[in-house]
């Protein structure tokens, strides 16, 4: 009666199973065929950081302040930088982040007075080596650095010049304003001299 009990209770368990593969059958696949297909990722995926490119300048914006540098609790950042010749803000010239380290936090995100870091899409990083997951931030915008510093320090100028041009009309305003006034202070003894010798 055990072994009778037992076979039933089996042949359900089949006719289960196979209700449940019957109806997904009918159902779209949850699954995919990566890596021939790529998945979309939500705005809300956190991957490690990167660097935001802005359509301006064709080029990142981090002046090396060394801020996400030092709020990181992995310790995983690393940054050198320099003021290029020509220019008032610093530039980076190497970020390096150790992905292995880094925890994901966003505080770094947080503090960038510049607003240059953001969540990357990497989602694939797997690897072996413990150094293969230390990466160069500023390798996309290497080849076009010497183009963007060529292009900033002719903005810088004209920037300047456009200074020197509105400080120079406002001086020139400025006299004009006081040899009018002059003028008129001229004007108004005149006419009280006038006053008197008639009077």
């Amino acid at each position: 009666m055990k072994a009778a009990a037992r076979v039933i209770r089996g042949f359900l368990s089949l006719l289960t199973g196979m209700w449940v593969t019957f109806r997904r059958i009918f159902k779209r696949p949850v699954t995919l065929t990566y890596p021939h297909k790529k998945p979309e990722l939500s705005a809300a995926f956190r991957s490690a950081i990167s660097l935001i490119r802005f359509d301006e300048s064709g080029s990142h914006d981090c002046v090396a302040c060394l801020q996400c540098q030092n709020i990181c609790p992995s310790y995983c950042i690393a940054i050198e930088g320099e003021k290029p010749e020509g220019l008032k803000k610093k530039r980076a010239t190497k970020f390096d982040v150790d992905y292995a380290l880094c925890s994901l936090c966003g505080l770094c995100i947080d503090v960038c007075p510049t607003v240059t870091l953001e969540y990357s899409k990497i989602y694939d990083v797997a690897d072996y080596r413990p150094d293969a997951f230390v990466y160069d931030l500023l390798e996309p915008y290497r080849d076009g650095e010497a183009d963007f510093l060529v292009e900033a320090r002719k903005k810088a100028e004209a920037a300047a010049l456009k200074k020197a041009e509105a400080a120079k009309a406002a001086k020139a305003a400025k006299e004009a304003k006081a040899a009018a006034a002059a003028k008129e202070e001229e004007n108004a003894a005149g006419k009280t001299e006038t006053a008197k010798v008639e009077g």
